[in-house]
């Protein structure tokens, strides 16, 4: 990555021009004022060149106004030429900014995470693991000169918690006295406040919107409301009858978690498969797509059986998640690893492929332990690659247990409608704290 210095020259002040700033305060005027009359203009404006005589302003707003009062008619600025998209002003005037000494540490927090959002848009997400494409924490503390990743995780996490709930931090005066309430309270309990706060705001119409599809209901009930043939895919991950507790008690799930999980128990496995996917097969359209996910030991043929009796087609060919890294092994001495996950993919008719051609191995990396809300909840960038493969923008999505939401957010990006059912609240708490930092622009 070079380093981009601009050309320096003299201008006249009355061809900047101000556009709407993120500075909301201008701080201590006169202080700076009588600093630069003293000191003199040690660090040049930065502008971008309209090619027309004027320049938009990019970095440097209050020494501009120093100037400005002053009547200063000549002033020197760093002039970019290149075109610079809305996006990359913004990284220029925010980073300029993280660098001032004038700031509070939730202030540095907040110009974290907003310049580590930007350079996300920018370059794209990096998945987790060395040598990924795409801008990643450990990216934006090399740009700002953090101690380490860990630092800006951190610095994250507290600007995203006190955008969504400031309430919480009444009092805090360092970051580390936000980072010990963070950690002193439940983490259910704060994703439930903030998840009340977001409900309560009807002026934000995207999210009360997602917010509606999200429906806390058993999917039995709920899907009687649903009339027939109206689904052009349906997306199901069930309970895996697998004892999952056990399974997952040492792969850092929260308690809270595995708590809100609904099991299904092995003995009664099957009959809750078929009458799933009998279910689903009535309100799907004439030519759609159903995907299951399952636990194929021990229920692949129970999985296979259900979906035929159902009156759906398919095949024993699977598609497959494959993760990239080994997940737990209980037994490591003798068995190896799995990293991937397997799903069934039927149809009712004779429908087609949104992208034609397609493999049947998706690969992308699972959600980190420590980030997930949901035991089993899988990456966004996932769930749009698997809904892209199979539906057209405008389908109507049906997700009878929701988890994590992870698959509303997915279609919702893609011009598609998605609703769903889920039992706990919790989930839905943490859906709706994710979605909103999502709109807003959040890791």
């Amino acid at each position: 990555m070079t380093i981009e210095v601009g050309n320096l020259a003299m201008i006249p002040i009355e061809s900047i021009i101000v556009t709407d700033r993120t500075r909301q305060e201008m701080g201590d005027l006169d202080g700076l004022e009588a600093n630069m009359k003293e000191s003199g203009l040690i660090q040049p404006l930065a502008v971008k060149n309209n090619k027309d005589g004027t320049y938009i302003l990019l970095a440097g707003e209050r020494r501009y106004t120093i100037l400005k009062r002053n009547q200063v008619e000549l002033i020197p600025v760093r002039i970019y030429d290149e075109e610079l998209t809305e996006l990359e002003m913004k990284v220029i005037e925010k980073s300029e900014n993280f660098f001032r000494k004038d700031m509070e540490y939730f202030e540095f927090d907040r110009l974290t995470l907003e310049i580590h959002s930007m350079q996300q848009e920018l370059h794209g997400v990096a998945p987790p693991g060395p040598g990924q494409e795409g801008w990643g924490t450990r990216d934006t503390a090399e740009m700002l000169g953090a101690k380490s990743n860990a630092t800006v995780t951190e610095a994250i996490k507290r600007a995203q918690a006190r955008e969504a709930f400031p309430e919480l931090f009444e009092g805090c005066k360092s970051a580390s006295d936000a980072s010990k309430v963070l950690k002193k309270v439940d983490e259910a309990i704060v994703k439930q406040a903030i998840a009340q706060k977001l409900e309560s705001n009807k002026a934000d119409s995207s999210l009360h919107d997602l917010s509606k599809r999200f429906i806390i209901k058993d999917f039995f009930e709920g899907v009687k409301e649903i009339p027939d043939g109206v689904m052009h895919l349906v997306e199901i991950d069930p309970p895996y009858g697998i004892d999952l507790e056990n399974q997952k008690k040492k792969d850092g799930i929260s308690k809270y978690q595995l708590n809100d999980y609904n099991e299904v128990d092995e003995h009664t496995y099957p009959g809750f498969l078929y009458n799933t996917f009998k279910e689903c097969y009535r309100v799907m359209a004439q030519h759609s797509w159903l995907i299951c996910w399952f636990a194929p030991e021990p229920w692949f043929n129970a999985v296979h059986e259900a979906l035929c009796v159902a009156g759906f087609s398919t095949t024993r060919m699977c598609g497959i998640w494959t993760k990239g890294t080994p997940g737990q092994n209980m037994n490591p001495s003798t068995r190896l690893a799995n990293s991937y996950e397997m799903f069934f993919y039927a149809w009712k008719g004779q429908p087609a492929l949104n992208k034609a051609g397609h493999g049947n191995q998706f690969h992308f990396s699972p959600v980190p332990a420590q980030s997930k809300t949901h035991p089993t909840e899988r990456p966004i960038e996932l769930m749009k690659e698997l809904y892209d493969t199979f539906a057209f923008a405008g389908s109507r999505v049906l997700i009878p247990f929701l988890g994590s939401g992870n698959g509303i957010l997915a279609a919702n990006e893609l011009g598609m409608s998605a609703i769903g059912f889920e039992l706990s609240k919790g989930y839905k708490d943490s859906f709706l704290v994710k979605a909103h930092l999502t709109h807003k622009g959040g890791v």
